[in-house]
């Protein structure tokens, strides 16, 4: 026929994202009438603080094409925002914006040379964009049980297995706080990181999209760009964010790139630049207006990033305590707003129930308990590779909280402001989800 073969082998292996399937599943379990508790989705949903709102709201009508690298008033916004963040002088000129973070991902694993060393697991959509992009990918094994940490000798070792296999290693991804593992990386770590990128000369790009949500207040002030000599050439990091996370804005469409402050840096941004205008062209102008405010660093913005590093901390551990208390192997988390239990602990009773991996588990659980989640699977984990690995789900805690977008409105600041107080939090979404994971436990300890 003459329209076979249509599709280029690079895009031909493409799926549905598994966070946006999850949600379909979810959709066609609930129309047959069933209940779900929704744990699959890592989509923040907190009431958008109400000046960032207004400017939103004011420039509504704003239909112009905004400039390739962003609005500058917001490149100075972010420029400042992680300066202070980080205690590093940022510069507005080293600013990308564009329509998401993963726009930005997209495009730089498609400009830049070489392959590609992952950490896993790691979020779904960086392997795909990875092998689109006709790169190799090299997976980083990370520790066992909180499937995050990451030492010298794991490093050097999936390094060389690239080299032993022809592959030419030149970028490295990591994401801290982590989805999915809801862990993040000490100063040491990242230390650790940053001495192999350099020596072994490796591009680290730092997805810190979630840098705001960490629990102990302290950790989102680590990224590997403090760790960096900024005039060195030999070392080179790019760091993306966005407003998706913690602003709870992901459908408005806004992230950000920070590329080096150096002569590689500014060809970075100058291929960037002329990729998104044949691309993407700009990020949404109201929406660009609108995260200027959001990133500034006044009195009542660093009051809400506040709110909602506590509000998560405060359900994400509740969900945790849980997970250990039923006897899952689960690592407590320290950010974003995932628990990442591992079912292993019961796989010889999940077996009788044919369940062997992680995506078969994913399946029984929301089909026998009404409970959605992700497999570990879809972050790369291998079903027959190391124990730490094996029947893994991620469990988001961000759909707990509101059961619409009016009840969003009318409790969302006031249950804000309360998580912040360190007030008694009545969150019955949470409850429910405990409830309903307690009685999956009970059934899989009856087969």
């Amino acid at each position: 026929m003459a329209f076979e073969n249509l599709i280029v082998p690079g895009a031909s292996h493409l799926q549905l994202s598994p966070t946006l399937a999850i949600n379909e599943a979810v959709e066609s379990v609930r129309a047959r009438g069933r209940k779900v508790v929704h744990l699959g989705f890592g989509e923040a949903t907190f009431p958008i603080q109400e000046d960032v709102l207004k400017v939103h709201e004011e420039y509504s009508r704003s239909t112009s094409y905004m400039p390739v690298a962003g609005l500058m008033s917001l490149r100075q916004s972010i420029a400042m925002f992680n300066s202070e963040r980080l205690g590093v002088r940022i510069n507005p000129e080293q600013i990308i914006v564009a329509p998401g973070s993963k726009a930005l991902l997209f495009a730089l694993f498609d400009v830049l040379r070489g392959d590609v060393l992952l950490p896993r697991p790691s979020w779904v959509s960086y392997e795909p964009q990875i092998r689109h992009a006709n790169k190799r990918l090299f997976w980083i094994e990370t520790d066992e049980e909180d499937r995050h940490n990451i030492t010298k000798q794991a490093l050097e070792d999936t390094y060389n297995k690239a080299l032993e296999e022809g592959g030419n290693p030149r970028i490295m991804l990591i994401n801290s706080p982590s989805n999915p593992t809801g862990q993040t990386y000490t100063a040491t770590t990242l230390d650790i990181i940053v001495e192999f990128c350099k020596v072994k000369h490796i591009l680290l790009i730092s997805d810190e999209i979630y840098s705001d949500i960490s629990f102990d207040g302290v950790s989102q002030m680590q990224s590997p760009l403090k760790y960096v000599t900024h005039d060195d050439p030999s070392t080179s990091v790019i760091v993306t964010g966005g407003l998706s996370k913690t602003y709870s804005a992901g459908g408005w469409r806004v992230g950000y790139a920070i590329v080096p402050r150096s002569a590689a840096g500014s060809k970075i941004m100058q291929v960037l630049l002329a990729y998104a205008s044949e691309c993407w062209s700009a990020a949404s102008s109201p929406s660009q207006y609108a995260a200027v405010e959001a990133f500034s660093t006044s009195k009542h913005m660093n009051h809400y990033r506040n709110c909602i590093r506590m509000l998560h901390a405060h359900c994400t551990t509740r969900l945790y305590e849980c997970l250990r208390d039923l006897g899952l192997r689960v690592a407590k988390p320290s950010g974003a707003f995932y628990v990442y239990p591992s079912f292993q602990p019961y796989a010889e009773l999940l077996a009788k129930a044919g369940v062997r991996t992680s995506s078969e588990l994913s399946t029984w659980l929301i089909t026998e308990c009404g409970i959605a989640s992700l497999p570990g699977s879809a972050f790369g984990e291998d079903d027959e590779g190391s124990e730490g690995g094996r029947l893994r789900l991620r469990m988001a805690t961000s759909y707990l909280y509101f059961k619409d977008q009016e009840e969003r409105y009318r409790l969302g600041y006031e249950l804000l402001d309360e998580a912040a107080a360190g007030k008694d939090l009545q969150l019955p979404m949470l409850d429910e989800a405990i409830s309903a994971l307690t009685a999956a436990v009970e059934k899989i300890k009856s087969i």
